[in-house]
């Protein structure tokens, strides 16, 4: 494979400042929080205001990173941030912060990480050949794992413990800088123009593109039962981790180890997913992935012991993201570039739209039986969304540029069902 280009370098070192930005405002945010109030439903709004952006605007991001000049949303939803952020730090410097603005800010943040995302998410194709986009994005998922989950959390307690205000500051210092790596991109990275429409027409022929097409309905409707059962499953899972009651019986802070676990076996995925799509094909690697970690997570169904839970979360980190790696890169390579913006808006909005769902089904299940039954029916979801969802997600489908001779050499295998897949794959 050639080697990456150098806007791609770029674009990383611009996600390298971005990802560590995001690691501190996500822990820093609640953190600040506790020090205007300690009532339980108003720090959990916190985290809320954090995803209502992806509900609310994450349809009309896919519309504007398809009709403007990516490079300029880019830079400019990152200078917001930077402003927003220069604007609550000095209210926090000057003693004058309140909930209210906190969770304005956050509102905000969150509006700009929606176009951000969706944005860089339909840029990466005009940087890399089709023929990278595996690697590009196994790199970006690695680098955005490591500074939000290893090196923000922890500096934002750092930051927070020095000062209220140079959690929000320092922040706005990595933002700002993300802007200026992002202006050194090429200004040739624009869509091609197209005639006027209102804004609700031009989300409708994005949503009218995903679910036309079989693989990528397909793709978005399995994305959206597995973030279902997770955000189910890992919404209650604390209660088997922490405390005298809990089947492990572990202190808070061996939590955050496990996540931290979860975080290593993430960064493994990213690494691998290239070269496991490269020599197993794109289905075996996002299905077996998924069934990989759907295997894993019935692990504490049958044990509480330390080092299983540990291989486990090791297990969940590499198979996800070696999933969503294959997932990203094969929508860029399927969706034109003139609707990119809008289906990636819209893959988003499925997912992200199905985890707070989740969370409460979660969460009612286990108050009215029990967390191993809560556990079982997560796993079951993910199953079932495979055995229904599997047919159209091909490696014919999922990456059309493959030479020929390669797709006439799996004509025998699309037709493979899970369970065959299964036994492929070391899942039993």
């Amino acid at each position: 494979m050639t080697p990456l280009p150098r806007p791609f370098h770029r674009l990383l070192a611009a996600a390298t400042t971005s990802n560590l930005a995001d690691g501190l405002v996500l822990v820093g945010a609640p953190l600040l929080a506790l020090e205007l109030t300690r009532e339980p439903a108003l720090i959990g709004g916190v985290q809320a205001a954090f995803t209502l952006p992806w509900l609310l605007f994450a349809l009309t991001a896919g519309a504007l990173a398809d009709r403007r000049a990516r490079r300029r949303l880019l830079v400019g939803a990152a200078g917001a941030r930077a402003l927003v952020l220069v604007v609550v730090g000095t209210a926090a410097l000057l003693g004058q912060l309140s909930l209210p603005l906190l969770y304005l800010a956050v509102v905000l943040l969150g509006c700009c990480e929606v176009l951000f995302d969706t944005t860089s998410q339909s840029l990466l194709p005009d940087v890399v050949g089709r023929e990278q986009l595996g690697a590009a994005n196994g790199r970006l998922i690695g680098v955005q794992t490591v500074l939000r989950n290893f090196a923000g959390a922890p500096l934002a307690g750092v930051l927070v413990g020095v000062a209220g205000a140079a959690v929000l500051l320092t922040p706005a210092a990595l933002y700002l800088a993300t802007a200026a790596l992002l202006l050194g991109l090429p200004s040739a990275y624009t869509p091609a123009p197209r005639p006027p429409a209102r804004l609700r027409a031009d989300i409708r022929e994005g949503g009218r593109h995903l679910f036309a097409n079989p693989t990528l309905k397909a793709i978005a409707l399995l994305g959206g039962a597995l973030n279902l059962a997770n955000a189910a499953y890992f919404g209650v899972f604390v209660l088997f981790v922490v405390g005298d009651d809990a089947p492990m019986g572990l202190p808070a802070a061996a939590y955050g180890g496990l996540a931290a676990v979860l975080a290593v076996g993430s960064v493994a995925g990213s690494l691998v997913a290239a070269p496991a799509e490269r020599h197993l094909g794109a289905r075996r690697t996002l299905l077996g992935g998924v069934l990989l970690c759907s295997a894993a997570m019935l692990v504490p169904l049958m044990t509480a012991a330390l080092a299983p839970i540990v291989l486990v979360a090791l297990v969940l980190g590499a198979g996800s993201v070696a999933s969503n790696v294959v997932s990203v890169s094969s929508r860029q390579r399927i969706v034109p570039g003139a609707v990119l913006g809008r289906v990636n808006a819209t893959f988003r909005l499925v997912g992200m739209g199905a985890m707070p769902v989740g969370a409460l089904l979660g969460g009612l299940l286990a108050s009215a039986t029990s967390l191993q039954l809560t556990f079982a029916a997560a796993v079951l979801v993910q199953v079932v969304a495979v055995l229904l969802l599997h047919r159209p997600i091909t490696d014919r489908a999922l990456d059309p540029d493959q030479p020929r001779e390669q797709q006439a050499g799996e004509m025998s295998e699309e037709g493979t069902d899970v369970a065959t897949l299964a036994q492929a794959a070391p899942l039993s």
